[in-house]
């Protein structure tokens, strides 16, 4: 892999600035929280570039670009050029790149006229992105970034990406940006080392254009003639995109024999609130149950007094779900950190060991060697806690068709410095590596253990308040309901 040797920082302030530009130039933005963005494209859109006040695009037939004011208002260049795949507006120049064959045209975008023409041994560009005095030129065929530098007018190096679809990149919030065809997403990467950092999904598969403004994407979808935009969280540790929300009414049913119920007390374990996922407005049907600390945790409780009796019950609760499709990336940073795992987490581990006297990548690799060699959950489980690694068993419903829910087993795991990521197959999915992890918006977690045992269910009980909260087999029964929609029949675990 070749590699770009020059590092690239932008400073907070000229973000800052660029973010209340958009803002201020751009007011339909704003206003468009939950909207694509209303650009009326032709036949043939290619590429997608913001120039502070006005929206750029290519029709790569009519050999022309096309300038949206705020007002939706399109005036028309005509280049005369075939080929074209491609543009960028450079605020340093002020002059729009457009990419064709073998060649990037620097464009005045008051006139459309050609100022100044760039060669470049590359036939089929899929995009330019600008930054600073660097260009970066995407290879549609190879999939390579070459760096082109203005200045010297030599390319500099570059490096390769994995993509088997690549068809525009962008430079943004200090990262390379690219749409991949083949299956919809937006990739991240860093421009210094070439390493992909992240990536984010993406509403369209066809895509031919890309631009960045604050935390949201759009995307030209050539497929629909539309320009999409998508909404993500960006951390040091994952990407989150696309959400999707439920209502959930869960009913569970279970036995209560206990020898004394007088005194005792029942607890609900909630979902629970991650990166992934966020709950609101728990609530059971019974008012007796409150809110209280059950095995740790925020959930609810309820004093059993005389009206309650042993024999079969039954518990019906609600919650507001809003789930989001994260990717997690474990990069080199987390790993040199060698920080020890915290003794809170020794419910979750069977092997304690020293991580300063294992090397950085033991815990990424034990994890994805595991399930590589296991085929199910008990035996990955054990070989994970033999090996010292933390895990926490979770109880998850695939919504994939929110009318039939299915019922999984799931896993976290622990990585010292990074944090629990997701395991929801017991063999990695295509999209996952030893550094790479996903948790789908289509699953949601219903509850998880406290310790690295599992639950037969989210309902706990303990007879006196010194005692341990102990688990109570439960049939669990839900019906979900995607917000503003009908309800649905009910699923059984």
């Amino acid at each position: 892999m070749e590699r770009n040797s020059r590092p690239f920082r932008r400073t907070k302030l000229v973000f800052a600035l660029s973010f209340i530009l958009i803002l201020f130039s751009f007011p339909q933005l704003g206003a468009q929280e939950e909207a694509d963005l209303d650009i009326q494209l032709t036949e043939n859109p290619y590429g997608l570039s913001y120039d502070g006040t006005n929206f750029w695009f290519v029709d790569s037939k009519r050999r022309a670009i096309f300038k949206v004011d705020p007002t939706g208002r399109q005036e028309v260049f005509n280049l005369g050029i075939p080929f074209l795949s491609g543009l960028n507006f450079d605020t340093r120049e002020g002059k729009v790149f457009v990419a064709a064959k073998r060649v990037i045209l620097k464009v005045e975008p008051n006139t459309g006229g050609v100022t100044d023409r760039i060669s470049v041994p590359i036939d089929k560009i899929g995009g330019i992105a600008n930054f600073q005095n660097y260009l970066y030129i995407l290879d549609a065929d190879s999939g390579k970034v070459s760096v082109y530098d203005k200045g010297t007018q030599t390319i500099l190096g570059g490096f390769l990406t994995d993509r088997a679809g690549p068809k525009d990149i962008c430079y943004a919030r200090n990262s390379i940006w690219i749409s991949d065809s083949s299956d919809g997403n937006i990739y991240r990467y860093d421009p210094n080392n070439g390493r992909i950092t992240g990536s984010v999904r993406s509403p369209a598969k066809d895509v031919r254009g890309l631009a960045i403004l604050g935390s949201r994407i759009f995307v030209v979808d050539r497929t629909s003639k539309e320009v999409k935009k998508i909404s993500f969280v960006e951390t040091d540790r994952f990407l989150a995109s696309g959400e999707a929300t439920y209502l959930v009414d869960v009913k569970l049913t279970y036995n209560l024999d206990e020898p004394s119920l007088m005194g005792g007390t029942l607890g609900l374990l909630p979902p629970p609130t991650t990166e992934h996922q966020r709950i609101r407005n728990l609530k059971a049907k019974d008012p007796k149950f409150k809110g209280d600390f059950v095995s740790g945790v925020r959930g609810l409780a309820k004093k059993l007094g005389l009206d309650d009796r042993k024999g079969n019950h039954t518990l019906e609760y609600q919650f507001e779900a809003r789930t989001t499709n994260v990717r997690f990336y474990i990069m080199d940073e987390f790993l040199q950190k060698k920080e020890e795992i915290p003794a809170d987490l020794s419910p979750f581990q069977k092997t304690k060991i020293s991580v300063k006297e294992k090397a950085g990548n033991y815990f990424i690799d034990k994890i994805f060697d595991s399930r590589l060699f296991r085929s199910d959950w008990d035996g990955l489980k054990k070989s994970l806690l033999d090996g010292g690694v933390p895990i926490r068993p979770v109880r998850t419903v695939v919504l994939s068709n929110p009318a039939s829910p299915v019922f999984k087993d799931a896993l976290e795991a622990y990585v010292p410095g990074f944090g629990w990521i997701p395991l929801s197959s017991v063999k990695p999915e295509s999209v996952e590596s030893s550094r790479t992890y996903q948790k789908s918006e289509e699953v949601l977690d219903l509850y998880r253990s406290e310790s690295s045992g599992s639950l037969p269910s989210p309902l706990m009980y303990k007879q006196k308040d010194s005692e341990y909260w102990k688990p109570i087999p439960a049939e669990v029964e839900i019906r979900i309901v995607p917000k503003g929609s009908g309800s649905t029949d009910a699923d059984r675990s």
